[in-house]
């Protein structure tokens, strides 16, 4: 089963270790034509992948410096940063224009070509991310209507924020190319935890009739398939004052 649930804004997650993303630059594919979209209001948004072989996704954000001029695919290189005070219906990332690395005009063309039979997924209940160790605790639950963190294993002391609309597209984005009935034996990329030396980490997708969870990793350090759910996840929760 492969869940499609769209992409949001700003992608990603989406998106670096230890859930800070500081600044870090990708490189994004842009499609020649912009589409309906709703955000916090309806709205035209950009087509995004990151890879060739990848889905066409929502891109909800601006890019600061860049011009989108339709008829043409754009490749650029762009610099994601978290926004310190996000607005309450906004996105926690900003994205910035490095360089255009290529502009290739494309002849028209029907703009649903682009786009696979997604729709938005409204059947995502939450995702929860926890991670642990002898000493350490974290535990971070987004749902359409709250980000929240703790650092109390008994889970009653927590900070929450309000989940933007943004931001919760861009979760469910995420979830789009992710195979949930493969995250419990997707291979972990390091193994720190076995001796301490990172947190052991976990995320679950659930749903209304199921819920997924991952295999262990290390805190820091995601399974590629689940890189950016989980980078973004941790960048929201890092945004709680």
């Amino acid at each position: 089963m492969k869940l499609f649930v769209i992409a949001l804004l700003s992608f990603t997650t989406m998106f670096s270790s230890c859930g800070n993303i500081s600044k870090q630059t990708k490189e994004l594919i842009i499609a020649s034509y912009q589409v309906d979209c709703e955000g916090v209001a309806l709205q035209k948004c950009l087509l995004i992948k990151e890879k060739t072989e990848d889905e066409w996704m929502y891109f909800y954000n601006d890019i600061e410096g860049f011009k989108y001029q339709e008829g043409y695919e754009y490749v650029v290189k762009v610099e994601v940063s978290n926004i310190k005070n996000p607005p309450a219906d906004g996105s926690s990332l900003q994205y910035t224009l490095v360089k255009i690395l290529s502009q290739e005009q494309v002849q028209s063309q029907n703009v649903s070509q682009y786009l696979s039979p997604v729709t938005q997924d409204t059947s995502i209940i939450a995702i929860e991310y926890r991670a642990s160790t002898r000493g350490s605790f974290l535990s971070i639950k987004v749902n359409k209507d709250v980000i929240e963190r703790t650092a109390d294993r008994s889970l009653k002391d927590s900070k929450t924020t309000k989940c933007s609309k943004k931001d919760w597209s861009e979760i469910t984005a995420l979830v789009q190319d992710v195979a949930l009935e493969k995250i419990n034996a997707l291979e972990a990329p390091s193994s720190k935890k076995n001796t301490d030396a990172a947190l052991i980490a976990q995320i679950k997708v659930i749903l209304p009739s199921q819920t997924f969870t991952s295999s262990q990793f290390d805190h820091g350090n995601p399974p590629e398939e689940i890189e950016q759910l989980v980078n973004t996840i941790l960048s929201l929760a890092e945004s709680i004052e």
